[in-house]
């Protein structure tokens, strides 16, 4: 499921037969802006809505993931094929109390609600896994390599270490790191440690 939205990018998939849900980006403003004003404007209901609730690391999130029909000709004529908008809103409970709205354009035009739900947040969890973690714990966005090759082995190497740390230390990150930092002469062989 792509996570950036593009025209062209939709129609090419259009083009090849295919469907698309595509995320509204921070970087468009003016798209995200217009689906909200359409969305106020139009007192239509929601076609289909569901509610997924699950804990994770001690905080209570939950979704609600509705799906509108798009009949704004404006929208139609900009993004080849698109059916239908998703507005997915997610509150998540622990210390504090942290909402979020985002919004996909789809072609889709008569896949159930839940399977869009199980989709979109099935992406969002290979962003959230391997993806953040690359991001948090290595930094991997903010380095300043530049040459590809050393960028590769840099990306290769952070796989292996990660790997390493979820297999040997402990299944959370930030805490395998520690552990590994303070302790890592248990985790050599028996003739090196010194």
């Amino acid at each position: 499921m792509p996570h950036c939205t593009s025209k062209k990018t939709a129609a090419a998939i259009v083009a090849s037969g295919n469907d698309y849900v595509l995320q509204t980006k921070d970087n468009q403003p003016k798209l995200r802006a217009y689906i909200v004003a359409q969305q106020q404007a139009d007192p239509t209901p929601a076609l289909d809505t569901v509610c997924v609730a699950k804990r994770r690391i001690g905080a209570l999130c939950t979704w609600w993931i509705s799906v509108y029909s798009c009949a704004d000709p404006d929208l139609q004529a900009a993004w080849t094929g698109l059916a239908r908008v998703v507005v997915v809103k997610t509150v998540q409970r622990d210390q504090q109390m942290s909402r979020q709205t985002r919004y996909y354009l789809t072609s889709l035009r008569a896949t159930p609600v839940a399977e869009l739900a199980a989709g979109i947040r099935g992406y969002g969890g290979i962003e959230n896994k391997p993806h953040r973690t690359r991001d948090v714990h290595f930094q991997q966005d903010t380095n300043s390599i530049r040459h590809p090759v050393g960028a590769a082995n840099t990306a290769l190497f952070n796989t292996l270490v990660l790997n390493y740390l979820l297999l040997h230390v402990h299944q959370v990150v930030s805490y395998a790191q520690r552990y590994f930092a303070q302790s890592y002469k248990q985790f050599l062989p028996p003739n090196t440690r010194s």
